[in-house]
This record gives structure tokens, C-alpha cells and sequence, in this order.
């Protein structure tokens, strides 16, 4: 059993697709479809992907839906 479950991911900016799944709750199918639909932002140097934490902070904020009280 490996520490690293246990503990937060520290915080890196650049996050695997992996990452993305433990921190965001995205799941990796769900992550390919978003980039082939250009609806999240991400970087790809050949076959890497990497996701820009800030980037996808403002991106969840961005769609960030109001409460109308």
C-alpha cells in the first residue's frame, strides 16, 4: 500500500490525466471526449498530456452556475 493515497497530491501545477481524475472527478473517458470537443484546456507534446491546474480552476469557475435565492 502505497503512501501516496493517503496523502494530497502535492501541489503541482501540471496534472496528468490520472491527476485529473483524483483531484476533479473527471474520469480519464470523460476527459478525452471534453478535449476532442475543444471543451477543456489542456497541453498535448506528442502523446503527454498535461492539464494547467489554474487553467482548469478558472475553467470550473467559468462555469461556475449561479444560485438564485
Amino acid at each position: 500500500q502505497g503512501d501516496h493515497m493517503n496523502n494530497p497530491i502535492k501541489q503541482n501545477r501540471w496534472l496528468t490525466p490520472k491527476d485529473v481524475v483524483q483531484e476533479y472527478g473527471i474520469s480519464i473517458n470523460t476527459q478525452a471526449k471534453y478535449r476532442m470537443r475543444g471543451l477543456i484546456p489542456f497541453s498535448k507534446i506528442n502523446k503527454i498530456i498535461r492539464y494547467d491546474r489554474t487553467k482548469l480552476d478558472e475553467w470550473f469557475e467559468y462555469h461556475a452556475i449561479e444560485i438564485k435565492r
